[in-house]
Formats: C-alpha cells, structure tokens, sequence
C-alpha cells in the first residue's frame, strides 16, 4: 500500500475519515481527526509513522522546552538555541537526501538505512518541523491539546508533497475546525475533481509526449522547443494537481490547506513567477532563510546574492544531483540579476498591450527551459540543446 493519491485504498480511507467526522460533536473533530491522521499513516508507511513521532516526540517537545527556558533568560540565548536545534534538522535533511541519492556506505548495515530508504514524506515533514520549532520562537504558544502537533506534522494530504502549512495557521484552525457543510463539500468535491483530472489525465498525456520526443534521434529546433514547452506545462499540471487534491481533502477534514499556485503563467518576471508557483514553498524560504538572513533590511546586492543563495538550496533540495545543481544556479542567476538591475513586475494597470504581454512570454520562456535541468542526465539535456542550434531535421 502506498501513501499516494493514486492509491485507491488511501483516497476511500481518506474519504472515509473526512465523512466520518460529520458524524461527531465538533469538540471531537480534533481528537478525531488527528488519531486517524496516525492511523492512516501507520497503516500506510509504518516506519514514516515512528520515525516522525520519534523526532516529534524525542526533538522537537525537548528542543521547543530549551527555546521556551532560553527566552526566559535573554531573546539571544533563545535565538542561539533555536540556530542549534534547528542545524540538528538541516542534518538531518542532508542524511536523508544523501542516504536517497548515494546509499551512504555507514548506513547501509545500520538499522536505520533501510528505514531511511522507505520514509515518505519526510523533507515536507522536516520543513513542518522547522516551523513549528521557529514559530514557537517567536511567539510564546501554550498547547491547548496534546494532539494538535502531531496532527500537524502528520496530515495525510499534505504529507508527501505539501502544500507546506505555517503551524500557527494549522493550530488555529485545528482547535476550530471548520464543519462539513453542503459548500465545504462541494467545494472539496471539486478540488479533488479538478485534481486528479490535472493529474491523472493532463499531466499523464503530456508526460506521455515528452517520453516520445525524448526517443527521437534527429533533434533540431522544433523538437527541443516543443519538449521544453511539454515539460514545463507537465510540472505545471502534476504538481497543481497535487496540491489541487491535497486542498479538497483539507477541506472535507475541516483544515483550509494554502494555496499552492496562482496564475503563476502571467508573471511579468522571475521574482513575481516564485510568489505564484509552490507559493508554501517560496514562503517558507523566505520566512526561514531570507528574513534571518537579514534579507528584509539588505542592500540590493546583498539581496540579490541571497536569492542566489536560496534557489541553489532549493535546487539541492529537490536532489543532489548536478543537475538540480544547475538547476538552482539558472534560476538562482535570473533572481540575482533582477535584483541588482531593479527589476519589478509590472503594476496592475499596465498590465495590457504588447510590453506587458512580452514580458509575460519572456518570464515563460526563461522559467520553461529550466524545466530542462529536470531530464534524467546531463547527457540528454546536451541533445536537446544540440537541437536548439539545428534549422532542420538532420
């Protein structure tokens, strides 16, 4: 069984809990509804369950008491620990990614190699728990119940792939979930509808096609023009679909999960595109890399260079690979570029005639070739540049 959309048996028992819950008092709703989040998980992916409560329970709690003790004393101690607990989940990060990508050799006999190989989830879950560890920070949060940072860090529809929630924003809607009316219904039917026909349809077809442009022999211009544009419109659709999906069966649990995309097709430059594409994702580097960094009050080149710094990690993020590697750099560049020049979107009135429709398809254009760091090898991006200097079909 598979912790996935695409896994019929975990969409009925998703389906399941979110119906059962109309059935209950609202003051059950939490109890309720964070139980079967374990249940389901546990059931699923019984070493992604362990290992989350283990870290939940044996890092988090302590490390959320130490921050709490240290503000007691100086906001300085607090950030000094805060800094430190939050490195232990940035190791914890690169272990995981490395384990994935390269089998370290000094886990492969270790009980916990193997465990690591078949955790689901578990980088969203890492971004969840660095929220939770700086929100706490920031604001003095006295639990109201035991359950409501489990719940969090163990949401079933945004487990694997997100949206990542902000936990203040989780907290306050799990102690006041919203109840299963004939519009929350609707509203959840048609998400998870519009969805999977993302999904499963649009996004299969077009991958579809990419796998048959990806056979030809002969590139030329058509080819690799045609491929970035399926590429890009793939990612698009898969990943909207996604969130599409996890937003409705948020719904139908009471949670109002963030949006994840907003027209991000009509941004007038690449600074602008990453506020409407994986926005959760975009606000939580900002909110944990940017600002304390000192983004907020930085020059225009120290600003440029930390978009630098933030697309790189976010291209290691997805995999350490050289091509997520150049990935990160390419768009890293365009944000750097952006911010020394002083490049904004354009204001909503002139957001008409041919300069605003020019720069739309220039943002595209750049945004769409860095769907091609994403082919399997470097070797086959090679091609398909190839192409881009050929006229005619060899």
């Amino acid at each position: 069984m598979n912790l996935s959309f695409l896994d019929f048996r975990f969409l009925l028992l998703l389906v399941a809990v979110g119906l059962g819950r109309k059935l209950l008092p609202l003051r059950w709703h939490l109890p309720f509804g964070a139980l079967a989040s374990i249940g389901l998980v546990g059931l699923f992916s019984p070493s992604t369950l362990i290992v989350i409560l283990a870290v939940s329970f044996g890092y988090l709690v302590p490390a959320r008491r130490l921050i709490r003790r240290a503000k007691t004393r100086s906001a300085t101690a607090a950030k000094h620990v805060t800094i430190v607990m939050a490195a232990g989940l940035l190791v914890m990060m690169i272990l995981f990614k490395a384990h994935l990508h390269f089998n370290l050799p000094f886990l492969q006999n270790s009980l916990i190699g193997p465990t690591i190989l078949s955790l689901v989830g578990f980088s969203y879950f890492l971004f969840r728990a660095a929220n939770y560890l700086y929100m706490n920070y920031l604001v003095d949060l006295d639990e109201e119940s035991p359950l409501v940072m489990p719940y969090y860090l163990l949401f079933p529809p945004t487990l694997t792939s997100g949206p990542v929630h902000k936990y203040v924003d989780f907290r306050r809607q799990a102690t006041a979930i919203e109840p299963l009316d004939a519009p929350v219904f609707v509203e959840g039917v048609y998400r998870i509808t519009r969805g999977f026909f993302r999904k499963v349809v649009l996004a299969y077809c077009l991958d579809s096609c990419a796998k048959e442009l990806l056979a030809f022999d002969n590139w030329w211009i058509g080819t690799s023009v045609l491929l970035v544009v399926v590429l890009y419109l793939f990612f698009y659709f898969d990943f909207a679909g996604y969130s599409d999906i996890a937003i409705g069966f948020g719904a139908l649990l009471g949670i109002r999960v963030p949006e994840n995309f907003r027209r991000p097709f009509l941004a007038t430059s690449v600074t602008e595109f990453w506020r409407h594409w994986h926005i959760t994702l975009a606000d939580w580097l900002r909110d944990h890399v940017f600002i304390p960094l000192g983004g907020m009050r930085a020059t225009r080149r120290k600003g440029a260079c930390l978009g630098m710094l933030i697309m790189v990690l976010c291209g290691l993020w997805h995999g350490l690979t050289l091509s997520f590697v150049l990935w990160g750099v390419w768009h890293g560049s365009m944000l750097f570029a952006e911010g020394v020049l002083g490049s904004k979107p354009l204001p909503p009135a002139r957001r008409q005639g041919i300069k605003y429709w020019t720069r739309v398809g220039w943002t595209n254009a750049r945004m769409a070739f860095g769907a091609l760091f994403f082919l399997p090898s470097i070797g086959t991006i090679g091609q398909v540049l190839d192409g881009f200097f050929t006229l005619g079909v060899g």
